[in-house]
This record gives structure tokens, C-alpha cells and sequence, in this order.
């Protein structure tokens, strides 16, 4: 008798492994269909039209002779200068600054500080870190103001090419300042991962110095863990339209903004010159990803090299320390210049008379706030309510896709989920609008929070995920003697143990959504309003108190989210759990 129900007891088990094997295969291809279809879709519907086969508008007849009238544009080969350019040199500064970032605070003890510092520019989206530079740096902008006219004797503002520049130097620092902190927050989640207490004697052991013994040794464990996040880095760099409309040239643009003019243009042979263009982006990303990772490749052998020849290129005490001070005023130069934009642009919100080359205004007033406030409303609502459905969804996804991991083959689709990260958007977005407009669901909120779902999900999957692998399962194996069944264990114990990195991911997958301007574009079809698609359109040609509003309001709401989500870690949460363990 107790044999069968020991049986009965093995076949029970059986069948409810089979069945969470299943619903885990479900989950991850439910959420891959909805991730990679649409990019599927729209990078077929951008592909055809470049070969010259649309047959919506008459064409229907494969060629190339769009893909070379595409490079025969004028300013062809310059617009693709200027995105590569940009896109490599402000991933190279915030990689680098990254790593010595990590060498250096490590050693004086300045995470906790440097964290408190990149949380407000890890929140405030990208549009605005474009437009509080543009009034930073500008020849009538604050920077010149403070210098002015006690030291460079000018009266008026200069007639020079600052921002935006010939040399998208402007769009650089644009770029770095947002990326740095993004790159920080990923490494700081890498040295938790990499103990590197247990590698301080290895090192020492070695002979190598404090610098040659992170890069010989710490250097390419980090490097491997971080290399996804730098090659989305990388391709937002390339493809980036919001920032470059602001910061970059305009005559010649960057690669991505004259095909995104391109596909405005009513004109049908500009819409296929602009798929054309989309593929030539794509195998332009392709092309600095590869040469990111031969260049890194290339680092990595040479440090190797002269490890094999007994070099151990150790540091002398006060070189040391002057390359420690270069590294750390270039990077508070950089956040710097971040946070001086933002509160440039706050300051214009506030404006009423503000005269070259006083510092500060004349006259502080809101009138410009009673006039216009209004049209903001709308915008608000719709950034707030898609940014929080969106991030919900995605932060549920994400927590049933780490929470259930697939063991057959399914386990090497989560490199499929971030496609739309290293992908251009222009290269499959025009497409997914085709497929969008052909389903008849252009413009609603639902498919907006789609078009959105692709980046947030990556984002948070990406966050959240090295923390959630890295939970111990000691405390799931002690659920289990309780009798808890596998949801319990994650609704009992799991999630309220990982609070924290959970609301941590919400509020950037917030902070990613209400950032989005392209996919925004595309699946609203152009009428679906948000703080940033106002924002960029202010900006061409608006005043600067409208634009300083705009810039503010944007700035504001991921802000307000991260400061509810800490108060709600540092008071609330923490005094439960305290209350929990004192009673």
C-alpha cells in the first residue's frame, strides 16, 4: 500500500514538472512572438521596399537602383561620417570613464556616493539631457553667461558653431553624459557578481601594479558581462534620431535623421529611398559592432602579450594619483555638465526677461505656465499612463521568464528578446508601422504600449536579471519544507526579498518609456502626444520657455517615480520588515 502511493506520489510529481515545463516553453514563446514578430515584420516591409518591390504604391519589380540612389543623396557619405563618428567616439568615453570609474571608486569607497549622483540622469530622458546641453552650451547659453563679460569681453552673444556643431561634438556629449550613467549602473551590478576582494592577493602575487592588475586580470571578466549593454549603447549611438534633431548638424544630419525626414516626406520614391537608407543603417551598426568587439579583442591580446613577456607596467605613486585626479575631473566633468543642462532648462521654465549676458534672469515669473500649461495636460496623462501600463507588463514578463527558465533549447531564445535593442529603430519601425496601419490599429494606446513593450521589456529583463539569477535558494528550499508550492515560494518569500532591484527595474523600465520618441512616432502615426514627441517638436523652433517647460515636465515625472520608489525602499519597506522582525 505505501509503495502505490509513494508511486502515486512520483506520478503526481512527474505530471506537475511536465506541466511548469510547459507553461515555461508557453511564457517565453508568447513574449518571443510578441518581442520579435513585429521586428520581423517591419524588417521585411523596410527590406523589400529598398530593393524596389511596393506593391501598395505600383512597385513590384525587384532592383537595386534605389539602394544607389540612396548613396548618390547629397551629404550621403557625411551623414554616415557623422553617425559613426558620434557613435563610436561617446561609447568609447563612456566605456572608458565607466571602467576607471569602477577601478577607483572601488578603492576610495565611492559607490554609494557616485550611485546617488547618476540616479536623477539614469531617470530623465534623453531629449532633455539634449536640450538642458543646448541651453548649456550654446553661444547665448549659460555656460558662456557665467564666463562673460569679465573673461571673454563679449557684450553679445559670439557668432559661433557650438551647439549643434559641423562636428557632432555636441551630440557626443550629449550622448556620454546619458550613457555614462547607464554603463555605471550595469557595473556596479557586474563587481557584485565578480568578488574581486578574492583576486587582490592573486594580483599582488603577480607583481602587477594596481591599473595592469584590473586589466589583466578583473578587466575581462567585467568586459564579458558588460558587453551587451555597451553594444546597445553602441547602436542607440548609431540610430539615434531625438537627440542628433537637437544636438547634431543639420546640413549635413546624422544618418538616422535624414531617414526619418525621408519617411516623412509624402513623396512615395523618398519613402523607399528611406528604406534604402534603413538598410544601409543596419549594416552600418553591424559594422561598429564588429569593430567594438575586434578593437576589444585586440586590447585584449596585447595586454596579453606583454603579460607573456614579463611586462607588468606598474605605476609610479605620483603618476598614479595624477591619472586617479585626470580620470575623476573628466568624469564629474561629464555628469557635470549633465546636471548644469538640466537645471539650465529648469531655470527657462521660470522665465519671463532674461538679457545676454546676465547670469541669471531679470525677471522670474509664470506666465508662461498660465498660457500654455494646457497643452501639456494631455501629454502627461499619456506619458504617465503608458509608461506605468507598460512597465507593469513588462516587469511581470520579466519576473515569469526568470522565474520559470526554460531547459531545453528554449534557454538561448533570451538573446532574441534584446533584437530590438541592437537593432537601429528606423531599420524595422517604418515596417512595423506598415503592419500596424494593415491591422488598423494606428494611434491607440494599446498599440503604442506595444511598440513601447519591445524596448522596456530588454530593459528590465537586462536589470533586473543578473540580481534575480544570483538569489540564494536556500530560502526557496526552506518554503518548500514548509509545504509551500512553487507560486507561494515566489509570492511569500522571493518577491518580498527582491523589493528592492524589483521597483529599482520598474522605475528605469519607466524612465526608458517615457523616453521613447521614435516608436512613439511610428505606432501613434504621428498623433499620439507625449511629453518627449512635444519636446522635439518645441525644440525645432519654439521659444525656450515653452521648450524649458517641456524639458521640465519630462525631467519631473521619472524623477517623481524614483523619488516614491526610494521613500517607499527606505521608510516603508525597510520599517515593515523591521516591525516584521521586532514583533
Amino acid at each position: 500500500m505505501a509503495a502505490k502511493i509513494c508511486n502515486w506520489k512520483l506520478v503526481a510529481l512527474s505530471i506537475s514538472l511536465n506541466m511548469r515545463a510547459r507553461f515555461s516553453r508557453m511564457i517565453r514563446c508568447s513574449i518571443i512572438f510578441f518581442c520579435v514578430f513585429p521586428v520581423i515584420a517591419g524588417l521585411l516591409s523596410v527590406f523589400l521596399p529598398a530593393f524596389g518591390w511596393f506593391p501598395i504604391y505600383g512597385k513590384s519589380k525587384f532592383t537595386f537602383e534605389i539602394l544607389a540612389q540612396t548613396i548618390n543623396q547629397a551629404g550621403y557619405f557625411r551623414s554616415v561620417w557623422l553617425s559613426v563618428f558620434t557613435a563610436l567616439l561617446s561609447t568609447s568615453l563612456s566605456y572608458w570613464l565607466c571602467i576607471f570609474t569602477l577601478i577607483y571608486s572601488q578603492k576610495l569607497s565611492l559607490h554609494s556616493k557616485l550611485k546617488k549622483i547618476i540616479a536623477p540622469l539614469i531617470a530623465v530622458p534623453h531629449i532633455t539631457i539634449a536640450i538642458g546641453i543646448l541651453f548649456l552650451i550654446q553661444p547665448s547659453g549659460w555656460l558662456i553667461r557665467i564666463f562673460s563679460p569679465w573673461l571673454t569681453g563679449w557684450q553679445t552673444p559670439p557668432d559661433l558653431n557650438i551647439a549643434p556643431d559641423l562636428y557632432g561634438l555636441s551630440l557626443a556629449i550629449g550622448l556620454t553624459a546619458k550613457e555614462l550613467p547607464f554603463l555605471l549602473l550595469v557595473g556596479f551590478t557586474v563587481l557584485k557578481q565578480v568578488n574581486i576582494s578574492r583576486y587582490r592577493e592573486q594580483i599582488a602575487s603577480f607583481g602587477y601594479g594596481p591599473i595592469s592588475g584590473w586589466f589583466h586580470i578583473i578587466h575581462p571578466m567585467i568586459a564579458a558581462r558588460m558587453r551587451l549593454s555597451v553594444l546597445i549603447v553602441l547602436c542607440f549611438s548609431v540610430s539615434v534620431v531625438d537627440m542628433a534633431l537637437i544636438l547634431g548638424p543639420s546640413t549635413p544630419a546624422p544618418m538616422a535623421v535624414k531617414i526619418f525626414s525621408w519617411y516623412q516626406s509624402p513623396d512615395i520614391n523618398s519613402q523607399m529611398i528611406a528604406a534604402s537608407g534603413a538598410v544601409y543603417l543596419l549594416l552600418i551598426a553591424l559594422c561598429c559592432c564588429v569593430f567594438w568587439t575586434v578593437c576589444g579583442a585586440g586590447f585584449k591580446m596585447v595586454f596579453r602579450f606583454l603579460s607573456y613577456r614579463g611586462a607588468r607596467l606598474t605605476v609610479r605613486s605620483l603618476p598614479h594619483k595624477l591619472i586617479i585626479l585626470h580620470l575623476l575631473v573628466s568624469i564629474m566633468f561629464v555628469l557635470t555638465i549633465g546636471l548644469m543642462g538640466l537645471l539650465s532648462a529648469g531655470i527657462w521654465a521660470f522665465v519671463e526677461v532674461w538679457s545676454f549676458p546676465d547670469v541669471l534672469p531679470q525677471k522670474w515669473g509664470f506666465i508662461f505656465w498660465r498660457d500654455g500649461f494646457s497643452a501639456y495636460i494631455n501629454p502627461f496623462i499619456n506619458t504617465l499612463f503608458v509608461g506605468s501600463i507598460t512597465s507593469i507588463l513588462a516587469l511581470i514578463s520579466a519576473i515569469i521568464w526568470l522565474e520559470y527558465p526554460s531547459k531545453s533549447f528554449l534557454k538561448f531564445t533570451e538573446a532574441f528578446v534584446y533584437i530590438p535593442l541592437l537593432l537601429p529603430q528606423t531599420g524595422f519601425l517604418f515596417g512595423m508601422q506598415v503592419l500596424i496601419m494593415w491591422l488598423k490599429v494606428e494611434g491607440l494606446h494599446i498599440t503604442v504600449i506595444w511598440a513601447h513593450y519591445l524596448f522596456v521589456f530588454p530593459y528590465i529583463l537586462l536589470t533586473l536579471g543578473p540580481i534575480w539569477r544570483r538569489f540564494d535558494v536556500r530560502y526557496e528550499l526552506l518554503g518548500a519544507s514548509f509545504g509551500f508550492s512553487k507560486f507561494e515560494r515566489l509570492w511569500r518569500i522571493k518577491i518580498p526579498l527582491m523589493a528592492v532591484p524589483i521597483i529599482t527595474s520598474f522605475t528605469i523600465g519607466f524612465a526608458v518609456s517615457s523616453a521613447l520618441y521614435l516608436p512613439t512616432i511610428f505606432a501613434g502615426n504621428g498623433n499620439f502626444l507625449t511629453l518627449t514627441t512635444e519636446a522635439v517638436t518645441l525644440a525645432a523652433g519654439a521659444s525656450r520657455q515653452a521648450v524649458g517647460i517641456a524639458a521640465l515636465l519630462q525631467m519631473i515625472l521619472p524623477l517623481v517615480i524614483f523619488l516614491m520608489a526610494g521613500i517607499y525602499i527606505k521608510f516603508w519597506l525597510n520599517g515593515f520588515r523591521y516591525f516584521r522582525i521586532s514583533h
